[in-house]
């Protein structure tokens, strides 16, 4: 069975209101919500995905924050050159929870 929390984040998938509304109430839920959205990612599409990264900013759970800052070390860390090739792809769920 699908919780309430599930469902919302699958709507962060559709239309734009649907998804509008779907984030607002996620934020409302704060830090409870960030789980869910996290297993529920890699059902995503991008506009989906797009949605739960302002969610996962409005609500400022620090489960998130490291999503970014490790992601970033790693860039740093990468080879330089006119005949590099670089295809990003998006963050998987370590980048959101470290203790992963």
């Amino acid at each position: 069975m699908t919780s309430p929390i599930e469902r919302l984040v699958q709507q962060l998938d559709g239309e734009a209101g649907m998804s509008y509304d779907a984030r607002a109430e996620l934020i409302w839920i704060g830090p409870d919500a960030i789980p869910a959205i996290i297993d529920g990612l890699p059902t995503l599409g991008g506009f989906g995905q797009l949605t739960a990264i302002e969610v996962f900013e409005e609500v400022g759970d620090p489960r998130c924050g490291p999503a970014l800052t490790q992601s970033l070390l790693e860039a740093d860390e990468a080879p330089v050159g006119d005949d590099i090739f670089v295809a990003p792809t998006w963050m998987d769920r370590t980048d959101l929870d470290p203790e992963w």
